[in-house]
């Protein structure tokens, strides 16, 4: 078992992408079983995790394409709004 919970979190990706030896999983299971702050640490990395993979191009809406043209033409009049006024206020 890991004794600190540093030692935990350093292990985190390496258990979640399933890279970790045998001895590995085991000391970091044994500690969740113990240590409720890294067991809760840890499903929220999990969830985290989860929620910011690349989503699969088949689950995306069929609008994603139209909104997002939309959202980045928005960023952009945003940018030269703010370069025109740099450049006032900098005259």
């Amino acid at each position: 078992m890991y004794r600190r919970c540093d030692e935990v979190s350093d292990k985190i990706s390496e258990i979640i992408d399933r890279e970790a030896a045998f001895l590995t999983r085991f000391r970091f299971y044994t500690h969740l079983m113990v240590c409720s702050k890294c067991r809760d640490y840890f499903n929220q990395f999990k969830l985290l995790k989860s929620a910011s993979r690349e989503p699969n191009p088949g689950e995306l809406p069929a609008d994603f394409d139209k909104v997002m043209g939309f959202v980045m033409d928005e960023v952009e009049k945003e940018l030269d709004k703010n370069r025109v006024d740099d450049t006032l206020q900098g005259s």
